[in-house]
Formats: structure tokens, C-alpha cells, sequence
């Protein structure tokens, strides 16, 4: 399915036009389509002079032997012969450039009005985790709490040619709180059964152990077999001041056996 901009292209009388192609991965490709000629002037025109442009500009070319086959010649020939308006060419052209600078226009408003979306939902969730932290109970003895968070690729603002790889958060579970600081896998493993989505991680069979001691690693969290960039994610996260236990506690659903 070809874009907007490519529609409206078409429609002042272009057979071939530019598109981006993006396919089920979310890489993109960006290529020239050919609609093939509709019987306009304009685009039958446009291309004639595409042809005998090329043929001009590579006619030496030694890896380009077809351009001497004969029924080539003879369809380039036919095509001098063609008493063509090049103003008719150049207004087509500006108004295909006029019509992909309002459609990039659009597309940049597009983005704008998605990222200010963004904001706003980003903005209510904090909200919302700060009214669910102030009548949040926090023991006394806790001094750390065990999080299950669930994510996924975020197609919508990743850049995959850019190597930029985002996620996205669709579920967060509290599952236990802690009495020590310390990282113990068997201490995730057994918190995993608070909770049906996550108890499988319980098996070591069906889960893996992560120690990412480096500086920009993520300590120590157990993850599903699958997980690469996004998935269920088991994690411990101590708290560094007892006056606000709960500010280290995200929105999410209390799954706690007491």
C-alpha cells in the first residue's frame, strides 16, 4: 500500500513516485514505484525523458550492454523524434515537490502531536504512582521489594538503522518485600510464586539468572528464557532511605503473601 504523498503524486499525473516500504521487522527501504502509465501527458512524458536521460549518461557504460540492444535503440530514437514540453514537465514536478514537502509537514505535525501524547500519559502515570506510594503500607522491617515487570519492543519509538531499541511497560507486579539487601536468586525464584503470571520463573529449567556487576550492567534479575530486550524481568530494589520506603515502589499490582 502505497503512502499519502505517493496517492496525491499519482493523482497530478506521475507514474513513478517515491515510497517507503516498511516491513513486518519495522526496518524501513525507501525506492521509486512504477504505477505504470495511466495515459496521462504528464507522466508518459516524465517518463521519455527519464529514459533518454539515462541512456545519455551511461551510454559508455561497458556493464551496460543492453543499452545497445537493438529495440532499445530503436525506442530511444522514437523518443528524440518527441516534441516534448519540458515547462508542461518542470510545473509537474514542483507540484509533486509541493505535494511531498505537505506531506512531510504533515508527518512532522503527526509526530509532534504523538509525543505530546506521550507527555500527557506520561505525566498521569506519575500522578498515579505518587497517590498509590502515599497510601502505600510499608513494614518497618522491609528493607527492599521484589518486582516483576513485564515489556515489550516498542516499534513505535525505536529507530532500528539508528540502533535505538526501546521498550515499553505493560505490567508491573509487586510480588514480595525483602528483609535483607542482599541479591539471591533463590529469594526471586520463591517471590515468583506470589503471583500465577510470573510462578513459572520459579523453575530454573524455564528461567535465567543475570549478574550484570559492570558499570552500566543492571545488577543482579531473573528473566524468562526468552527474554532478550523486553519479557518478564524479576528484580529486587532496596531502599536507600527508611523516611521513604515507598518512593522506591512503582504503580503496580500487589500480589504480596503476607
Amino acid at each position: 500500500m502505497f503512502n499519502h504523498s505517493t496517492h496525491r503524486s499519482a493523482i497530478l499525473g506521475f507514474d513513478k513516485t517515491k515510497v517507503t516500504v516498511t516491513f513486518d521487522n519495522e526496518h524501513q527501504h525507501e525506492c521509486r514505484l512504477d504505477l505504470g502509465c495511466g495515459g496521462n501527458d504528464q507522466g508518459f512524458a516524465e517518463h521519455c525523458l527519464s529514459m533518454a536521460r539515462y541512456y545519455r549518461q551511461h551510454k559508455g557504460d561497458v556493464d551496460k550492454p543492453w543499452l545497445y540492444d537493438k529495440h532499445h535503440q530503436q525506442l530511444i530514437e522514437l523518443i528524440n523524434t518527441y516534441e516534448l514540453d519540458h515547462s508542461f514537465i518542470d510545473l509537474g514536478r514542483m507540484q509533486v515537490k509541493q505535494v511531498e514537502e505537505q506531506a512531510k509537514a504533515e508527518e512532522a505535525a503527526k509526530e509532534e502531536a504523538q509525543q505530546q501524547e506521550r507527555e500527557r500519559a506520561w505525566r498521569k502515570h506519575q500522578q498515579a504512582e505518587e497517590a498509590f506510594q502515599e497510601t502505600l503500607e510499608v513494614p518497618q522491617w522491609a528493607k527492599g521489594v521484589i518486582v516483576a515487570t513485564l515489556t515489550d519492543y516498542d516499534a513505535e519509538i525505536s529507530e532500528p538503522y539508528a540502533g535505538e531499541f526501546h521498550t515499553k511497560t505493560l505490567k508491573i507486579i509487586i510480588l514480595a518485600w525483602s528483609k535483607h539487601s542482599r541479591n539471591l536468586f533463590p529469594e526471586l525464584r520463591k517471590a515468583c510464586l506470589n503471583h500465577p503470571e510470573t510462578a513459572v520463573l520459579n523453575d530454573p529449567d524455564k528461567s535465567v539468572e543475570h549478574r550484570e556487576r559492570f558499570a552500566m550492567g543492571e545488577g543482579y534479575y531473573l528473566t524468562d528464557t526468552k527474554y532478550i530486550r523486553y519479557g518478564w524481568q524479576i528484580k529486587k530494589r532496596n531502599f536507600y532511605r527508611e523516611d521513604s520506603k515507598a518512593r522506591y515502589v512503582p504503580l503496580g499490582e500487589i500480589a504480596i503473601n503476607e
